[in-house]
């Protein structure tokens, strides 16, 4: 039990420091420090897992992660190409005299395979193989990974982009009916928004949790902290508070936290719980500590990521 609750709190740090390394990829500079420490600490993590588990999902999907980030690195402070995730431009050809660049691209792409050998239908992985053949020079292929990446998630926007990149005839395709579920685990997205506009702008920040009572917790956090600065919950709305479940096997579903808020003698807003309906994940089916997983275009790492324009 002990090295269980060890290896889980190993998975978590790791994750937390993958988060920040992915994040500042692609503005850590070649002397950075911290950037080089916080990276040498999650591959030794996410290594050690895989030495224990060499078919362990969360260790290898954290490793393409980090592969991606590194490549990332080296192409902004060695090739001088600008890569922001979500800017549709091509990016440019990694020469083939840079031996470490195309020593990464090999890297990237060896390690998005492996998560696709433990789970095919990984659309993170599909889309970090996809950069890293764009990187390559290997257009076809990279066109291929962006098209495949659509098809397992429609509301995949950035991979859209890159595809539309690469082949200006490309139309993707209407998305219509319900929303596909590429994930092979079961996790829940809260989406925490604030208004910024009266146009309908939003600030947003997203807690990815694995666990039902790590949701009920962070609803709790949610809840409490916008009940602090609006008293009058929940009918006045601040914003939104949506949880969002990904089963694997069906579609997500969407339920509007307001409506299962309740009020109470104190004063403050309380949770029907009957009304969120949390489910206990299948066996084996729970998405564990430590593992990276993208929806709608964007990676999302344990617990709660930063607050964003939406």
């Amino acid at each position: 039990m002990t090295e269980d609750t060890d290896r889980t709190a190993d998975l978590a740090e790791a994750s937390r420091l993958l988060a920040q390394v992915a994040d500042d990829a692609e503005s850590a500079g070649e002397e950075d420090e911290e950037w080089a420490e916080d990276t040498r600490a999650v591959r030794e993590a996410y290594t050690r897992a895989l030495r224990t588990d060499p078919e362990s999902l969360e260790a290898a999907a954290g490793l393409a992660v980090l592969a991606g980030a590194e490549l990332r690195f080296h192409l902004v402070n060695h090739v001088d190409g600008a890569w922001w995730e979500e800017d549709p431009d091509p990016l440019p050809d990694i020469p083939a005299d840079d031996e470490d660049g195309r020593r990464l691209v090999d890297e990237a792409v060896r390690a998005a395979r492996h998560v696709l050998s433990l789970d095919p239908g990984n659309n993170l992985a599909v889309h970090l193989e996809a950069l890293a053949h764009e990187c390559g020079g290997a257009h076809d292929e990279a066109l291929a990974g962006y098209l495949r990446a659509v098809e397992l998630d429609p509301w995949d926007h950035v991979a859209q982009a890159r595809a539309q990149a690469l082949d200006d005839t490309y139309d993707p395709p209407r998305h219509e009916g319900s929303d596909s579920n590429p994930h092979s685990r079961h996790f829940w997205l809260l989406r925490d928004s604030v208004s910024t506009s009266n146009s309908g702008d939003e600030e947003v920040a997203y807690w990815r949790l694995g666990d039902p009572d790590e949701v009920r917790d962070a609803i709790e956090t949610v809840v409490s902290d916008k009940a602090r600065y609006n008293p009058d919950l929940p009918s006045v709305r601040d914003g939104g508070i949506d949880l969002i479940t990904y089963a694997p096997g069906r579609p997500p579903s969407t339920v509007d936290l307001y409506d299962a808020l309740r009020p109470s003698p104190s004063g403050s807003p309380t949770v029907d719980w009957t009304a969120v309906n949390l489910e206990e994940p299948p066996p084996g089916k729970r998405l564990p500590p430590g593992q990276p997983v993208r929806v709608g275009g964007r990676v999302h790492f344990d617990g709660e990521g930063e607050r964003g324009e939406e």
